[in-house]
C-alpha cells in the first residue's frame, strides 16, 4: 500500500513541474481589413415607381485591393427579404408595396467572406399616395387621371396599370381614404356602363358592378361614395338611392363584399353622405326635403325625429338641396358641414350642421349669380364659402353675408367643379372645360380669402371634358 502511495506522490510531482516549465508556443494574430460604410443620408423616402438612387462611400481599414460583393436588400416585418440590386450603389426603380421597411446593404469580401452592413429606415409611399382624380370622358371612353401631390400628372394610370379601357360616359369619381381607426384607400369610378374599384395606392381595379351591387346597375347622375366617421361601414349615393357595405373597423377582410340592396324607403337622395357625426350617418332626401339617417351598423334608412327650436327642423327642412362642403373639420370629434338650398321660388340659402344639430339657416344675400351657381367650396379655417357661376368664381362672406367676385376665366370657359384643399384651406382647385377640352387650375388664397396675385399658380391641361374633380388624402 505504501509502495503505490508513494509513486502516486511521484506522479503528482512530475505533472506539477511539467505545469510550471515555459510554454514555448508562438500565435501569430493577423489584423483582418474591414469596410466602413458611408452614404449621404440615413434614412429614404421613396414613391413606389420612382427611382431609389443612393451613392456608397467604401472606407478599407487596410487597403488590399480585395473585391467584394454587394446586396441591397429591403425587409418589412412579416413579409420576405426582397433583393432590389447587387451593385455597390444603389440605383432602382422601387415596386416595393407602400409601407415602412428596414433597408440592409452588405458588402462582403471575397477573400475573407467577412461581411459589413448598414441598415436605413425605408418608408415607400404609394404612386397615387395624395393628390386630385379627376373623371372625365375623352375619345369616346371614360377616362380616371390623378394630379398628384407633387404636381406629377397620370393621365390614364387605371388603364395603363389593369391593360384595360373603360367604355360609356364618366358619372363621376369618389376616393374612401381611412388609416385613423382602420386602413382602407378605395377609389370608386362610377359610369353610365357600370361602377370600377380601385386600391388608391396603386390604381390595381379590386371591384366591378357585379363585385359591388347585387344586381345589375347603370347611372345616370352623380354619385357619392364614403365611410361613416367612425368607418363602420361603407356607403353608395346613386340615382337617388342608398347601398350599404361593411367598413374595416371590425371586419376589415369582408370590405371587397357586396354591398346590400337598395335600403327600402320612399326617397330621392342628394349624393352626399354626411358623415360629420360620430354616432349616426345622415342623408338628406330631396322627394320630401328633409334629413335621414342610418345608426352605426344598421341597415334601415329612417327619417330623423323633429328638431323644434333649433337652427331648422331636420326632419322638414322644406328646400332642396344643391350643394354641399365641409367647414372645420376633425378626426374624432364632431364636423361643421355646410348645406346649399334651394327653395321653389328659387331663392337660395345656406344651412350647417356641427356634427349632427343644425346650426346656420340664413338667406343668401348680396350675392351676384348666386342662382347660377352650380359648385362650392367652404373654408375649414374662416367662415368663407366660394362658389362658381358660368366662368366667375365667387367668395361669398358668410358673418358678413356678401359676396364678391374673386376671379373670371376668359369668355367660353365653364367651371365644371370646385373643390377646397382641405389639408390648410390655403386653396382652392378649379375644373374648367372649354368645349371638351379640360383643364384643372390651383389658386392659393390668402389670410383674407382673397386669390393670391389675383391668378392662378398651377394649371394642367390635357385631360379631355372633366365631370368632376375627388381629392384621394394620405389618410
Amino acid at each position: 500500500m505504501r509502495n503505490y502511495i508513494f509513486r502516486a506522490f511521484l506522479a503528482i510531482l512530475a505533472l506539477a513541474w511539467a505545469s510550471c516549465q515555459k510554454d514555448n508556443q508562438r500565435f501569430v494574430y493577423d489584423k483582418l481589413n474591414t469596410v466602413s460604410i458611408k452614404t449621404a443620408d440615413s434614412s429614404f423616402v421613396i414613391t413606389q415607381l420612382d427611382t431609389l438612387s443612393i451613392q456608397t462611400q467604401l472606407t478599407e481599414s487596410m487597403p488590399s485591393g480585395d473585391s467584394y460583393t454587394y446586396e441591397w436588400k429591403a425587409y418589412m416585418v412579416g413579409e420576405d427579404a426582397v433583393i432590389l440590386s447587387d451593385k455597390k450603389d444603389l440605383k432602382v426603380a422601387v415596386k416595393l408595396s407602400p409601407g415602412s421597411y428596414d433597408l440592409i446593404y452588405t458588402v462582403t469580401s471575397v477573400k475573407t467572406g467577412i461581411s459589413s452592413f448598414m441598415l436605413y429606415p425605408l418608408t415607400v409611399n404609394g404612386a397615387f399616395y395624395e393628390g386630385w382624380l379627376v373623371a372625365a370622358n375623352q375619345d369616346g371612353k371614360a377616362r380616371l387621371s390623378f394630379i398628384r401631390a407633387n404636381d406629377s400628372v397620370f393621365f390614364s394610370p387605371a388603364e395603363d396599370v389593369n391593360k384595360t379601357t373603360y367604355p360609356g360616359k364618366a358619372v363621376g369619381v369618389s376616393a374612401g381614404i381611412t388609416s385613423i381607426y382602420a386602413n382602407l384607400a378605395l377609389v370608386m369610378f362610377f359610369t353610365d356602363q357600370g361602377v370600377y374599384r380601385f386600391n388608391a395606392d396603386d390604381f390595381i381595379q379590386n371591384g366591378t358592378t357585379a363585385d359591388i351591387f347585387p344586381e345589375p346597375k347603370q347611372f345616370t347622375a352623380s354619385c357619392a361614395y364614403a365611410m361613416n366617421k367612425i368607418p363602420y361601414d361603407q356607403y353608395i349615393v346613386a340615382d337617388g338611392g342608398l347601398y350599404a357595405g361593411i367598413g374595416p373597423v371590425f371586419y376589415p377582410q369582408d370590405v371587397l363584399k357586396p354591398y346590400s340592396e337598395r335600403l327600402t324607403g320612399d326617397y330621392t337622395l342628394f349624393p352626399v353622405v354626411i358623415n360629420s357625426a360620430t354616432s349616426v350617418t345622415l342623408f338628406y332626401d330631396n322627394k320630401y326635403r328633409r334629413f335621414m339617417s342610418v345608426p352605426l351598423g344598421g341597415r334601415m334608412l329612417s327619417p330623423v325625429s323633429a328638431t323644434p327650436g333649433a337652427g331648422f327642423n331636420m326632419a322638414d327642412v322644406g328646400k332642396k338641396m344643391i350643394g354641399w362642403s365641409y367647414g372645420t373639420q376633425s378626426v374624432i370629434s364632431s364636423d361643421e358641414i355646410y348645406f346649399i338650398m334651394q327653395d321653389d321660388a328659387g331663392i337660395r340659402y345656406l344651412y350647417s350642421l356641427n356634427g349632427a344639430t343644425p346650426a346656420l339657416n340664413q338667406q343668401i344675400g348680396n350675392s351676384p349669380d348666386i342662382e347660377k351657381a352650380t359648385a362650392f367650396a367652404a373654408s375649414g379655417v374662416v367662415k368663407h364659402l366660394y362658389y362658381a357661376a358660368d366662368n366667375k368664381i365667387y367668395l361669398y362672406d358668410i358673418l358678413a353675408n356678401s359676396s364678391k367676385m374673386v376671379y373670371t376665366f376668359p369668355d367660353g370657359v365653364k367651371i365644371k367643379d370646385l373643390k377646397m384643399l382641405s389639408l390648410t384651406s390655403k386653396r382652392i382647385v378649379v375644373a374648367t372645360n372649354t368645349g371638351t377640352a379640360g383643364e384643372v387650375y390651383y389658386f392659393d388664397l390668402d389670410n383674407l380669402g382673397d386669390i393670391i396675385n389675383h391668378t392662378y399658380v398651377k394649371k394642367f391641361t390635357g385631360f379631355g371634358e372633366i365631370i368632376n374633380l375627388s381629392y384621394r388624402s394620405a389618410n
